[in-house]
């Protein structure tokens, strides 16, 4: 029923030219009647703006409500023999046009989700849907971080995609993410960051690559097997972070989408709770403080200050300080914002 009510309002929103013929149709053949229309030609007919619109619309459907004015001026005249041929060609194409989206499910998917894709701003693209993919996915709609999905054309009647076509949060674009229109009608450009998780590394590479060229301030995270092949382009490819899926989980992605510096993601035995391991550099505003006065203030764990590993409780945090920490991503998030940008 979602999906129905959803390609509903899509199919609407595609008749755009279909409702903007038909309101100028309108428009015209108001003004026609209330310029020469007149009670002479029948006495039914009072000379307002609403009689004139209900004729209008009246002869669109081929229905005369007030007598043809064999004395009247040509052009109203014409408006008699035209708009109900007129008024054929616009409704015919406006029925035709909502079928295909109403009726047609193959299509109706894929001009849904290409509609909610170029509806997004500031959004993560997800590039591949294998194991790691599907985690990735599930935890940025966890979050409730605007997300679309880029994936192969023969995944498209998968048990997992199909789910993620009713769920409104996701817009799913089936392609080739290294062909330039796929990634930009996942709206690269307005993106926030891609995370690029497909089997092979060149390809990520290659994603990544084309990506920064339609988005240069896009952030980009690809998975990567080989961790020499990577730390070799990463610089050459301007990639921000290259993750090994064998050495991190899911979580990671998503933080590190979001921030620069996190190392890696640690979940706690204890419920769902996420640590996330970050370094950072104070700027030159910070005032010196004390370990235990800034980890209480922030709610984390200072690990290393200046590569000097686990320092005093009361030993003093410097403007320029390198620091090591570990806590959750509000609190990180924080602290960098106040103390890093």
């Amino acid at each position: 029923m979602r999906i129905f009510l959803r390609s509903f309002i899509v199919a609407f929103n595609k008749l755009r030219i279909v409702v903007l013929l038909l309101i100028i149709s309108t428009f015209i053949g108001t003004m026609i009647f209330q310029l020469f229309y007149s009670i002479d030609f029948d006495s039914h007919f009072s000379g307002n703006i609403i009689d004139s619109i209900f004729a209008t619309v009246a002869l669109m459907f081929a229905m005369e409500i007030y007598a043809f004015p064999y004395n009247g001026e040509l052009l109203l005249k014409l408006v008699y023999i035209i708009y109900p041929f007129l008024g054929l060609v616009i409704i015919g194409l406006g029925i035709i046009e909502f079928g295909m989206f109403t009726f047609t499910f193959r299509y109706r998917i894929t001009a849904y989700n290409e509609w909610i894709a170029k509806t997004m701003y500031n959004h993560t693209v997800l590039v591949g849907l294998g194991n790691v993919g599907t985690r990735i996915v599930i935890e940025l709609i966890a979050d409730g971080i605007p997300t679309t999905v880029i994936t192969l054309e023969n995944e498209k009647n998968t048990e997992f995609v199909q789910q993620m076509v009713e769920d409104q949060r996701v817009a799913v674009i089936f392609g080739d993410a290294t062909q330039i229109s796929v990634l930009k009608q996942a709206n690269i450009e307005k993106a926030r960051a891609i995370l690029i998780v497909t089997n092979d590394d060149l390809v990520n590479f290659k994603i990544a690559s084309k990506s920064k060229e339609l988005n240069p301030e896009l952030r980009t995270v690809i998975r990567a097997f080989d961790q020499d092949f990577s730390q070799k382009v990463t610089d050459l490819f301007d990639i921000d972070a290259a993750i090994s899926t064998s050495a991190i989980a899911a979580p990671a992605f998503v933080a590190t989408s979001f921030e620069d510096g996190i190392i890696q993601t640690l979940k706690s035995k204890k419920g769902d709770t996420e640590f996330h391991l970050m370094e950072i550099t104070l700027n030159k505003d910070f005032q010196p403080i004390e370990v235990e006065v800034l980890e209480t203030q922030f709610a984390m764990t200072i690990l290393a200050v200046d590569k000097l590993a686990h320092p005093e409780s009361k030993d003093k945090i410097k403007s320029g300080s390198k620091l090591l920490i570990l806590g959750q991503i509000q609190s990180l998030r924080k602290l960098k914002t106040q103390f890093c940008l």
